[in-house]
């Protein structure tokens, strides 16, 4: 059983990683343009960056103590870490389609 879920997780891996970067590559996932590549890859950069400012950002606030005593109950679990990556890679995808169609 372990090893049918860990050829699951590959293959959805290597299919959300051909989709995200469009690129030929891989088995899975479209065969895009240069333009397309490129805004894949700078949303690719962004949204990584956005996940380092959330894990920095939280690590300073534990560093100084400079939480809130209402939200000590609250601690960030790593589904929220990538619900963020998630979430502003397809932002950050749709702000740079914006851009590069001018």
């Amino acid at each position: 059983m372990k090893i049918i879920i860990s050829i699951i997780s590959v293959l959805i891996f290597i299919g959300f990683y051909g989709f995200s970067t469009g690129s030929k590559k891989y088995i899975i996932g479209p065969n895009d343009d240069e333009r397309k590549r490129t805004i894949k890859q700078k949303s690719i950069i962004q949204s990584w960056s956005t996940l380092f400012l959330f894990l920095l950002s939280n690590f300073l606030y534990d560093l100084f103590n400079l939480r809130d005593s209402r939200l000590s109950a609250i601690k960030f679990p790593e589904l929220f870490y990538l619900i963020v990556l998630v979430v502003s890679y397809f932002i950050f995808l749709r702000i740079n389609n914006r851009k590069m169609s001018a």
